[in-house]
Parts: C-alpha cells; structure tokens; sequence
C-alpha cells in the first residue's frame, strides 16, 4: 500500500473530527443561546404580570373615630429583688429542702470601709 494514501488517509479522518468537533461546539453554543432567550422571555413575562397586578390595587384611607385603647400590664417584674435577713434563711431553708445551712443561715459581716 502507498504511504502517501494512508498519510492522506489519517488527514482525512483527523479533518472530520476536527469539524465535527467545531459542529458540535457551535451546535451547544446555539442552544445556550435559546436557553437564554427563553429565560428572558419568562423574566420579562413574569415582571410585566406582576405589574399589572401591582397597577390593579387601590389603597383604602380611613379615618379612625375610635378612643385609644390603653392596656395596664399587671405582671411584676423583679428587678432588683432584696430579701431582708429573715426572708433570706427562710429562702435559703426551704431550697435545702428544710434543713439549716452551715452558720446557722447567719449573713457574714460586711467590713466597714476605711
């Protein structure tokens, strides 16, 4: 067999995959393409409804003839919550479940300032 046919041969082969190659990458670029166009299409189609609907509401403006309703709140929040010595044993007590602490529930002694 000749070299130069086979050489010929392999080109051949090598052109019709290059333009296949090329066919197919101009073929998927077109789709995207489309793709995109068709997305547009629904964005604009989807904006201009939603505007319309927009375009269709009225606001309603009311004057209100009533009294202001007050409302007292009742609950007590502690904020700062103090118990005097006594209340504070008793307190200490019933949280150990009835027994007396250590030192008899006495409050240690505060230093005087100096």
């Amino acid at each position: 067999m000749n070299p130069y046919l086979i050489i010929v041969f392999l080109l051949a082969i090598l052109g019709a995959g290059a333009g296949g190659f090329k066919l197919g990458s101009d073929h998927e670029i077109a789709a995207q393409s489309r793709e995109l166009n068709h997305i547009a299409e629904a964005v604009d189609a989807a904006n201009s409804a939603a505007a319309q609907a927009i375009a269709t509401l009225k606001p309603k403006f009311t004057t209100i003839q009533n009294e202001v309703q007050r409302e007292v709140i009742t609950k007590t929040i502690y904020s700062d919550c103090r118990h005097s010595p006594d209340g504070l044993r008793l307190a200490n007590q019933a949280l150990n479940g009835g027994t007396v602490p250590a030192g008899g529930g006495e409050l240690p002694q505060t230093n005087p300032p100096k």
